[in-house]
């Protein structure tokens, strides 16, 4: 089921000023193969996340700890397994910590995503599966190519912006919406309306609307565009 999974990892310590670059941090790498179409599934608390396609057979997860020193960072926890067709990889705690994670990684461009990220940022680019992220406080950013067929894409922020950009040959049916803040739209047919004085929602089709997105935040700006 799993042929490959090796981790590496080193602690360099600094005099700690409250900045990433000046805490304790601990790098990590695993990487797991991967059959055609996996879904990978990241679950991390503090820190951001950014998802690219490669063109190999197997996930590649590089991720960096911080904490305050080094028993903070060995409280942080990061677990890397394949269950049948899934990749799961999660972040964890032992006790009390101030601890983050940033992660960086590689899947085959037909993977499919399922993104949680309580604090922090999120980034994807050139997944062509199917599309999940959902943050509580962090920015989305997605770059998904084409969306058509049974694709679907949903985007969910509390608090943070969220862009997203489709291919122009794409076929889906777009809802928006955001309680508080502005929906900009250069998506021929998805046109955007102010709603309750701040906040706005868009809805259209492009093409014949076979894909699915949805693309919501309670605070934050959404940009839809190709």
């Amino acid at each position: 089921m799993m042929r490959a999974l090796f981790a590496a990892a080193f602690v360099a310590l600094a005099a700690c000023s409250g900045g990433f670059g000046d805490r304790a941090r601990e790098e990590f790498h695993a990487a797991v193969d991967a059959g055609a179409g996996v879904t990978v599934h990241v679950d991390n608390i503090a820190g951001s996340v950014n998802v690219g396609a490669w063109p190999r057979p197997s996930v590649d997860v590089r991720a960096t700890k911080y904490g305050r020193d080094a028993a903070e960072l060995r409280s942080v926890k990061i677990d890397v397994r394949r269950t049948g067709g899934d990749v799961y990889v999660k972040t964890s705690y032992e006790g009390l910590n101030h601890g983050s994670v940033r992660y960086r990684l590689s899947v085959p461009s037909d993977a499919s995503l399922q993104i949680s990220n309580v604090a922090g940022a999120v980034d994807v680019a050139g997944i062509t599966g199917d599309v999940t992220v959902e943050t509580q406080a962090g920015a989305i950013a997605a770059n998904v190519g084409r969306v058509e067929g049974e694709r679907t894409i949903d985007l969910r922020a509390t608090t943070g912006a969220v862009d997203l950009s489709i291919a122009p040959d794409s076929s889906a049916r777009v809802e928006a919406s955001s309680t508080v803040g502005a929906i900009t739209s250069t998506m021929p047919g998805v046109v955007a309306s102010r709603e309750n004085l701040v906040g706005a929602r868009a809805n259209g089709l492009i093409g014949s609307g076979s894909g699915r997105i949805r693309v919501s935040t309670t605070t934050g700006a959404i940009r839809l565009r190709f």
